[in-house]
């Protein structure tokens, strides 16, 4: 099994502005709607968990909005045993195979280039924390974790380091696994979801550059998106279920969390926000218990469940 640095920080800000969710026709084609006003129900898949309202979109991104306290760079670790063990801040970590588009996504959640981005596969190296939410007198809310990429320029050292973490790691709340939309699901794939069941892993599907499969070209969906292009996405999506939740009397554990998300992490639908990015957000709060009130942001953590003994 394998898996992959982050490139030096470029302070360029993403908006959190989130636009009203309406079925604004395209100037230019009344038959199709404008990529700001897509909702998560248009763009992702919701049987198990209720798709955000504005409200709470709106909520997620207030807190993801950078500040002078954050994101913020707390550490890397090459190796589970040197990463801090005092934190009780929850965490979520980040997964996929090399080139998926999951720095890029990371940039767009936390508002600002934290990631090294490249085009050159296995770059990441490392697992990196990012801190979210911090104020001037307390810690993040909640912390991200970017993981090596696995599949192509990776390597088993790596893999074994971040399954270690995955079993071992108390603190950790949901493992975002990231899917590339025009390759689907791998066999690389396949194989660290049945890890994840394997271990009883709490985890989630993305598919990544999903504006692709929206519209032929970048520039196309500028003009707009069209009810088929949706309809497919929406099929794509019920296809994927029978795989990251499989039935449960021939899986080796429990399936993905009941709700498949999608972005386009390079698609902006207004002053620096990206596709689809929002409803990731709120997905990450969910996980880490913080999608309630602003007041509820302040809560201690709820203890993390008990994982497998990591083995060496």
């Amino acid at each position: 099994m394998l898996f992959y640095r982050a490139p030096k920080p470029n302070l360029r800000f993403y908006a959190t502005k989130i636009p009203p969710a309406s079925s604004t026709p395209s100037p230019s084609n009344p038959n199709k709607r404008q990529p700001q006003d897509l909702t998560p129900s248009d763009l992702c898949s919701y049987w198990d968990t209720k798709p955000p309202n504005d409200a709470q979109l709106t909520f997620a991104n207030k807190l993801f909005t950078p500040s002078n306290h954050g994101p913020i760079k707390l550490w890397s670790a090459s190796k589970f045993r040197t990463t801090p063990l005092s934190s009780i801040t929850p965490e979520v970590a980040f997964l996929g195979r090399s080139n998926v588009g999951k720095s890029s996504l990371l940039n767009a959640i936390m508002g600002r280039e934290m990631c090294w981005t490249s085009s050159k596969p296995g770059r990441t190296r490392e697992m990196n924390a990012f801190g979210i939410g911090g104020t001037k007198s307390g810690e993040s809310k909640v912390v991200l974790l970017d993981m090596p990429g696995y599949g192509k320029s990776s390597r088993p050292e790596w893999g074994m380091e971040i399954m270690k973490y995955l079993q071992g790691r108390k603190q950790l709340r949901r493992t975002f696994v990231l899917i590339d939309s025009l390759h689907g699901i791998k066999q690389n794939d396949a194989d660290i979801l049945s890890l994840l069941r394997s271990y009883a892993i709490p985890h989630q599907i993305i598919l990544s550059k999903v504006d692709k499969v929206l519209a032929k070209k970048k520039s196309q969906i500028k003009s707009g998106v069209s009810a088929c292009s949706i309809q497919q996405l929406q099929s794509m999506l019920q296809d994927l279920k029978p795989t990251i939740q499989p039935n449960r009397r021939v899986s080796e554990g429990p399936g993905a969390l009941g709700e498949i998300l999608t972005c386009g992490a390079e698609t902006l639908i207004g002053p620096g926000q990206a596709l689809g990015v929002s409803a990731v957000r709120w997905s990450i709060l969910s996980a880490a218990g913080l999608d309630g009130s602003l007041e509820q942001a302040n809560i201690a953590p709820t203890p993390a469940p008990e994982f497998p003994a990591a083995s060496s």
